[in-house]
């Protein structure tokens, strides 16, 4: 969501809450008010009436009744002085319907020259009503008609205002940190954003040159180390080869070339695992999975008839994945070996290619660690002799080249999942 509407619709919510208050608490105080100037204005009809009553005894000893106002009743005994405010509502039949009128009445006794009368005044509240409603629905439509201004004024004024941290995320956007290059922001009128925008060029510029520098340690290292480790192993084969070693010599050097070997084995993986993470295979081919597949098979077919493997392939050669092609080459390498690997001798290996997913199956008893732990770095269960990064580097081409690894143990069947997405698969149309 986007910072303008998720402001906006912070103050809409709140709007809508101040105007259901301020209707609420406003439509109460008007009706209150009229309430009250109803029953006022009825008390003072009853001291009309007391007067008009005692200036003209012809009305005296009379029952009668003034439209739905008044009601005079001669009674036989004054009871009381008490008088009597209440509602109710009264049935009468208007155009032909039925209908329910409220009525408030206000009701006393009185006594004239000896004579006991009661008098009630009826009056009619269903104009009270229709106000009360009439003025709710205006203030409701007035309310919404400023909140909708509110929204769209608010909504222009903060594009406006806003508008320099939207270019700032742009050029963020296009900076590629492997071309490198100064980052240039636009000036604003707003300090705070002039702040931000240099801060983010220190921190851009200090990003460009810890990469650069990361980048030629890791071209140094991959040189530097080699080539001594190249040196080692080479030393260690001639003095292999001399006479009169004595047999616990000969196991103590080929020992040390082993440590040399898982050395620069251990080597060359952690620096392609942090050529990965640095970006340094950004670009991308149309790789040919299916054939490259079969390729990998037939470079490793030594490993697998040594082991007695049976191989059953689905392979469809018409599909390729969008990926670098060094990266994609290491992937079907470790997976395939690592299979083979770990597979029993005279086991099986099952691989299957679609467009959806890769699956390569090797057949082996369960894992010794959780199995959501296998693609994590140095994770090598009961191999001793294993580096225990080649799956870690498939994960990191999983994550790199936008592909979701899973393992899973069915059937005596160790399962490796690479699964595809749609937009990076491409079929080839015979």
């Amino acid at each position: 969501m986007k910072l303008l509407n998720l402001t906006n619709r912070y103050y809409i919510v709140i709007a809508l809450f101040l105007l259901l208050i301020s209707v609420s608490f406003l439509t109460y105080r008007v009706i209150y008010l009229m309430d009250k100037e109803i029953s006022d204005h009825m008390r003072y009809e009853k001291m009309q009436i007391e007067k008009q009553i005692a200036l003209q005894p012809a009305i005296q000893n009379t029952h009668f009744v003034l439209g739905d106002r008044i009601q005079i009743d001669p009674i036989p005994k004054f009871t009381t002085f008490k008088v009597i405010l209440r509602d109710t509502t009264v049935l009468l039949s208007e155009e032909g319907k039925i209908i329910k009128v409220p009525y408030r009445i206000l009701s006393y006794e009185q006594l004239i020259s000896n004579q006991s009368y009661r008098i009630t005044l009826w009056r009619r509240l269903t104009e009270n009503r229709d106000l009360g409603r009439g003025l709710v629905t205006t203030i409701i439509l007035v309310s919404l008609d400023i909140i909708a201004c509110f929204y769209f004024l608010n909504r222009w004024f903060s594009s406006k205002v806003w508008r320099p941290f939207y270019r700032a995320i742009n050029v963020l956007k296009k900076f590629d940190l492997q071309k490198g290059g100064k980052v240039l922001f636009q000036r604003s009128n707003v300090e705070e954003f002039n702040t931000l925008n240099a801060e983010l060029t220190k921190l851009t510029d200090k990003v460009t040159r810890d990469y650069k520098n990361l980048r030629e340690f890791t071209e140094n290292m991959s040189h530097e180390t080699q080539t001594p480790l190249a040196i080692i192993r080479s030393k260690l084969e001639l003095l292999l080869q001399s006479e009169n070693l004595k047999e616990d010599q000969i196991g103590h050097i080929r020992s040390t070339l082993d440590s040399v070997n898982r050395l620069s084995k251990m080597n060359k993986s952690l620096i392609l695992l942090t050529r990965i993470e640095n970006e340094q295979y950004a670009t991308e081919d149309l790789v040919p999975l299916g054939v490259l597949l079969r390729q990998q098979l037939e470079s490793l077919d030594v490993f697998i008839e040594n082991k007695e493997l049976k191989v059953q392939t689905h392979i469809d050669d018409d599909i390729s994945i969008r990926m670098n092609q060094h990266l994609a080459d290491i992937l079907l390498t470790n997976l395939l070996s690592n299979a083979i690997k770990y597979s029993t001798r005279g086991g099986e290996l099952n691989i299957m290619l679609t467009t959806q997913r890769l699956v390569v199956s090797n057949s082996g008893p369960p894992l010794t660690i959780p199995g959501d732990q296998i693609f994590e770095r140095f994770k090598k269960g009961d191999s001793p002799d294993s580096v225990g990064l080649g799956l870690a580097i498939v994960k990191k081409i999983g994550g790199h080249c936008s592909l979701q690894l899973h393992y899973e143990y069915t059937n005596g069947m160790h399962n490796f999942i690479v699964e595809f997405r749609p937009d990076r698969v491409v079929v080839r149309q015979v």
